[in-house]
Order: structure tokens, then C-alpha cells, then sequence
């Protein structure tokens, strides 16, 4: 090619195919005939984006590579898609300056600076830009609301995106908040799509981690019959798996065992490794341990490997601080602190140390020292443990650990302290109370 001629996207499709010596067939590789392959190299026939990022993988290059090139001459319209597809695939940094630039036209609709709005939001979101994310939408969902905007499902998107970005800032009630506000809105689809079953599993995702456990079932029951109508089996699994956490809460264990055999039958079939062993996570922690203990941390050691592997860091911190809990129970303090001491390493390397993967360890490490009666080493974790929680607002736990350092400041004769500590509990169970109502 001459010195300054801009390659098309077919010339480059040719190029990068003769470098990797490979045949138009092994190109198509059954998404496409080797007829369009043959059209594409010969700029005789345009690719959709999903193509195109089917060549991008075949051919082992960036998307952006593929059509840096063309992306000056795109149409509007295809740029949309280009960002739609990006941010499908988690590839915010390639979205961006699209959006940027889309942004800066001149000629958009009212609907399309919205839509920009909100995937702005949701490539900020991706990139863990949670303020700036939010800076986005916040406004975005007051203007739209206080004149009434008439899209329904834009304005449940708007809400479901905030609850994201706050889920992901592990703040469940305002989470929460924005996915019911969310939900009120499918209620005017015509029907449920995947945008109102999305929305139904983290509405009861979050009511579970706040306490609201008999609130969540409804909602995930929407997702589930959702995801079995339409055949999405992955999703389908997640959600049974959710459905058996909610009744494990609400103390249904026949019901959480079936849940959780169920889903881990779904993802072995589909081979999804990883979910599988949180499955037996929660199964060795939750439903063995009550029967067999020892049988339970011989579980929970099988995933430790997967999860390292993974690099699963969040359940490998679970794996130890429920391996300590067993110890704990047995009366293995040693064992305990051991798997306790990796525990916490992984929160300090990985920086978990506000997350409730930290608040559990701290919850299960001061359950060790009360039992070993060294009472102030068990009120600092438990106190620890107790701002973590009621931080990211999960109120059952945080009571669960006030509960230990009531026990340990009354085993010190400190009754004063204990009965501050117990006013508290008694105030957060009736903000439970009045949410249930």
C-alpha cells in the first residue's frame, strides 16, 4: 500500500488474515460464510459491529484497531452501536472517546443526549469511576422525573444504572432504593423483558443483604420465571442460587438445599467451575456444617485452589473466615486463628479492609476471642465489625456483632456499656420492623 493511503477496513481484514496465515474459512469459522469474509476483503459488503468484533477475536487484534481507520467517516448511528457494543463486551476505555465525541455533536435528539447520558454513566461505572458516574446520573433522574418524562423504560434504565454504581459502592439501601424505584417503573412495560427481570434480581439481591429477606422472594421469582421462559440458563442458576440464599436467612433449609443443588446442577452442565464451588461454599458453610463440621471444612478447603486460581479473592476470604467459624465450633481455636491470619492478609493485599468480607472475618474473629474469654480483643474486632456493617448497611449483621461485644462487656461487669450496646440492637431491629411494614 502507498505511503499515506488510508487502509479500509476490508484491506486490513486481507492484511491481518495473510500475517496470521490463515485461510477465509478459518476467519468465517461458521459465523459467517466465507462468501462474506471473500466481500468484506473486496469492500463489496459492510459488517455489522457484532461481526466485527467476531473478526477483532479471530484475528487477535483490539476492536478499535480493527476500525481506527473508518471511525472518522462512521455515521452517527454506527458509532451508537460501536459504544453499545463496547460496553456489552466491558470495554470502557475503548467507549469513551466515542461517547465523548458523540456527545459533542450537534445534531442529537432530546432521546439520544439521554441515552449518551446513560452510558456515560455506565462506561464511568464500569471503569470503578463510581462519583463521576454518579455525577452523571443523579441529575439525570431528577430532571427526568420532575417534568414527568414519559419513557418508561428509559427511566428505569437511568434508576437500575444508579443502583449499580451504588451496589458496587457496597451501599445496599441506597442500592436498593434506586432498583425499586426502577421496578415501580417496568410495571408499565407491556411486558417483562430482560430489563425488568434484571432489575427484579436486584431489587431482591439488595432487600436480602439489608434484612428484608421476606420481601426478596417475590421479586426473584419474577427474575426466575423470566430467565426459565427465555431459556437463559446461567442467569437462571444465579438467581436460584440467590433464591436458595433467601430461605437459608429466613431458616427454610429444605428449600435452600434444593435451591442450591439445582444451580449447581446448572452450572456444572454449563461448565461455569467457578459458580460451582460457590455453591459448595455456601452448601459446606451454611448446610453441612450444621451436620457434619469436619465434612464441611474438608469443602470448603476443595475451593480454595479454584478460587485462587480465579483470583476470586472476595470468596477465598469467605472460604478461611467460614473454615475459622468451623474450627471455632469444635473448639480448634488454633486452627481458627490460622485461617483467620490468611483471611486478613488477603483483606489487607487485596483492599477489602471496608468491605463485608472483612466485617465477617472480624465478626468471626471476635467470636473466637469471646470464646477464649480475652473479652476486649472481642469488643474491639466486634465494634470493627459493626461500623463496616451498618456502613454498607446490612443491619442483620451489624446486630449479630454488637450482640458479641454486649456478651463480652457483661462478662467484664461492664453492664453500663452492655446495656448502651443493647439499646442500639433494639433500635436497629425496629428500623428493621418499620421496613418490613
Amino acid at each position: 500500500m502507498e505511503t499515506g493511503t488510508v487502509e479500509t477496513i476490508g484491506q486490513k481484514i486481507k492484511r491481518l488474515r495473510l500475517e496470521k496465515g490463515m485461510t477465509q474459512g478459518e476467519v468465517a469459522d461458521g459465523y459467517v460464510t466465507i462468501s462474506m469474509i471473500s466481500q468484506l476483503e473486496r469492500d463489496r459488503n459492510t459488517a455489522s459491529v457484532e461481526l466485527l468484533q467476531h473478526l477483532a477475536r479471530k484475528l487477535q487484534v483490539p476492536l478499535h484497531e480493527l476500525v481506527e481507520d473508518e471511525v472518522e467517516q462512521m455515521e452517527k448511528a454506527c458509532l451508537q452501536k460501536l459504544v453499545k457494543v463496547y460496553l456489552e463486551t466491558n470495554q470502557p476505555t475503548e467507549s469513551e472517546p466515542l461517547l465523548v465525541r458523540l456527545r459533542g455533536r450537534s445534531d442529537l435528539s432530546q432521546a439520544e443526549t439521554i441515552e449518551l447520558t446513560v452510558e456515560m454513566g455506565e462506561c464511568l461505572y464500569q471503569q470503578e469511576r463510581y462519583d463521576e458516574a454518579l455525577r452523571e446520573l443523579l441529575p439525570l433522574a431528577e430532571e427526568l422525573e420532575a417534568v414527568n418524562y414519559d419513557d418508561a423504560h428509559v427511566l428505569a434504565l437511568v434508576r437500575y444504572t444508579l443502583g449499580n454504581v451504588y451496589n458496587q459502592m457496597q451501599n445496599f439501601s441506597n442500592a436498593n432504593y434506586n432498583y425499586r424505584k426502577a421496578f415501580d417503573y417496568t410495571n408499565r412495560f407491556p411486558t417483562i423483558n430482560a430489563l425488568a427481570a434484571k432489575i427484579a434480581y436486584n431489587v431482591g439481591l439488595t432487600l436480602r443483604k439489608i434484612g428484608l429477606t421476606h420481601q426478596a422472594m417475590p421479586y426473584l421469582r419474577t427474575s426466575h420465571d423470566y430467565f426459565r421462559q427465555t431459556g437463559e440458563l446461567s442467569k437462571l442458576a444465579i438467581t436460584i442460587y440467590e433464591q436458595g440464599i433467601t430461605y437459608r436467612e429466613a431458616h427454610d433449609f429444605q428449600h435452600a438445599v434444593e435451591c442450591f443443588d439445582h444451580a449447581k446442577i446448572i452450572f456444572h452442565s454449563l461448565n461455569l467451575k467457578n459458580y460451582s464451588y460457590i455453591v459448595q461454599r455456601t452448601i459446606a458453610s451454611t448446610v453441612t456444617a450444621l451436620e457434619d463440621p469436619e465434612l464441611a471444612v474438608s469443602q470448603l478447603h476443595a475451593c480454595i485452589e479454584p478460587f485462587e486460581e480465579e483470583q476470586n479473592y472476595s470468596n477465598l476470604i469467605l472460604v478461611y473466615s467460614r473454615i475459622a467459624s468451623l474450627h471455632l465450633k469444635t473448639g480448634n481455636y488454633l486452627e481458627s486463628h490460622v485461617a483467620l491470619q490468611k483471611a486478613m492478609v488477603l483483606v489487607e493485599q487485596h483492599g477489602f479492609n471496608t468491605s463485608p468480607e472483612a466485617a465477617d472475618c472480624l465478626q468471626t474473629l471476635a467470636n473466637c476471642y469471646l470464646k477464649q474469654e480475652k473479652f476486649d480483643e472481642a469488643i474491639s474486632c466486634s465494634l470493627k465489625s459493626a461500623h463496616i456493617f451498618g456502613t454498607i448497611g446490612l443491619i442483620t449483621e451489624q446486630i449479630d456483632s454488637l450482640e458479641i461485644a454486649v456478651d463480652s462487656y457483661q462478662s467484664l461487669e461492664n453492664y453500663k456499656q452492655a446495656l448502651e450496646l443493647e439499646r442500639e440492637c433494639n433500635n436497629l431491629f425496629r428500623q428493621l420492623h418499620n421496613k418490613e411494614r
